[in-house]
């Protein structure tokens, strides 16, 4: 199957020219996030294209006398962060279109012809600006063109004219059966005070240190990720910067560990980088050449392979923390916990938990609460760092589906399905451990 992400007029004049909101200037950072991240076939990035002398006289010319995305001009050409992150993107086809008009139709109609052949309908997301304009416009056409296809719509991607006309075409989208994410209404978090819920945490990191470490850091495991980033910097709110201490522990070579050094500096905390990747080979090569005693040669594992790195990095983190008297953070939210989406005595392992009750959705809209934090590093794509994969990719359904269905009990039958499956099988990560009760008496 294949899939397309269509990147609609993320221009200049649309962002921060002639027809700039702050709505828009906001998306930006998500939607360059989703374009790094985005797992499939192709990128079709669209330009909003007029000219100057017949703009006046055109239809849109009457109905909005502002010129805009004139060809040839600054405000024609795509937001310098968008751009950057497309030019990256060497792995993936990236194609970059003028239109004329709110919607694609010749490329919508190019797509249909080219794929006219497949067995399978192909997906689609889409996002940019505006949402009640070219967004609705061009996920419209798709719809007709591929009345089969599982089109997505990201609200965190997405900005309109206005914010009253942004919810208007998210409703009007989904009621033609395009699936609208992230947005309050599909991760369950209407009314959520994100503001007073980190207000919160950091008061109840405060008085955890104050009553179980009284002038002890927060040692913290950074992989630069949203869970790790918002934990530092409400430890940072709660207790000062400089009781606050990054682990970075890339397993050899870390493609995004800039990231988690850019948390670091950002926050003023300390960080150390422990190159975790020759305690992992020396594990697994000591395993590989254990001596035998009445045994057959041990194989690891896949899944072992994938768990080992986890565990020697909490290893590591807890050597660091009791070095300086410190406590160990667990960043984990409500959501990975739900699925079982962590490694037992790995990443599930600290001595407090400041988002154990969030969901996924709900640590990025306290995170984007935060100034201290880069914008994009709130709203980044959750992996694990080491296989290459985000974590959506691999279990198969959308955090906000994920966060929904906790928080209000709802979801689509066949992500129902999964999550209630995921949830059943890794029940015995959430459970303590079970003890044999000998029956002996015990008088402390």
């Amino acid at each position: 199957m294949k899939r397309y992400l269509f990147v609609i007029d993320m221009q200049n004049d649309f962002i921060d020219g002639s027809l700039g909101t702050s709505e828009a200037v906001k998306i930006v950072p998500a939607c360059a996030e989703k374009i790094k991240h985005f797992s499939g076939n192709k990128i079709i990035a669209t330009l909003d294209t007029h000219f100057s002398e017949t703009y006046e006289n055109s239809l849109e010319g009457k109905k909005l006398p502002v010129v805009h995305c004139v060809d040839g001009t600054r405000g024609h050409g795509l937001n310098e962060q968008i751009k950057a992150a497309l030019l990256a993107r060497k792995d993936v086809e990236v194609e970059t279109v003028k239109k004329y008009t709110f919607g694609a139709a010749d490329v919508v109609n190019r797509l249909k012809q080219e794929l006219s052949d497949e067995t399978e309908p192909p997906e689609f997301e889409i996002a940019g600006l505006c949402t009640d304009i070219c967004v609705i416009s061009n996920a419209l056409l798709l719809r007709a063109a591929f009345p089969d296809s599982v089109i997505t719509a990201d609200a965190t991607c997405c900005a309109g004219v206005t914010p009253r006309l942004h919810e208007a075409a998210l409703a009007a989208m989904r009621s033609c059966q395009i699936d609208v994410v992230n947005d309050n209404r599909d991760s369950g978090e209407t009314g959520f005070d994100a503001e007073a819920i980190r207000d919160g945490a950091v008061e109840w990191i405060r008085e955890w240190f104050a009553e179980n470490g009284p002038g002890s850091p927060a040692v913290i495991g950074i992989s630069g990720g949203k869970d790790s980033t918002v934990v530092a910097a409400l430890c940072a709110r709660a207790l000062g910067p400089e009781r606050v201490v990054g682990v970075m522990m890339p397993d050899g070579v870390q493609p995004d560990i800039d990231d988690s050094k850019k948390v670091v500096s950002s926050l003023g905390i300390r960080g150390y980088t422990v190159n975790i990747a020759a305690a992992t080979r020396g594990v697994t090569e000591a395993i590989g050449t254990a001596g035998l005693c009445g045994a057959e040669p041990l194989t690891l594992s896949e899944q072992t392979r994938k768990n080992l790195p986890p565990r020697i990095r909490m290893a590591t983190i807890y050597a660091v923390s009791q070095s300086m008297n410190g406590r160990v953070a667990n960043t984990c939210n409500l959501s990975e916990t739900m699925i079982g989406w962590e490694t037992k005595w790995g990443d599930a392992v600290g001595d407090f938990s400041p988002l154990c009750g969030l969901t996924a959705s709900e640590v990025v809209k306290i995170g984007l609460t935060m100034p201290e934090i880069p914008e994009e590093l709130a709203v980044k794509a959750p992996s694990d760092g080491l296989c290459g994969r985000t974590d959506e990719d691999a279990f198969g359904f959308r955090y906000s589906e994920l966060d929904r269905y906790i928080r209000t009990g709802e979801a689509e039958p066949g992500v129902k399905e999964k999550i209630d499956a995921k949830i059943r099988g890794s029940a015995f990560k959430r459970a303590p451990i079970q003890g044999f009760d000998a029956g002996l008496p015990k008088m402390v």
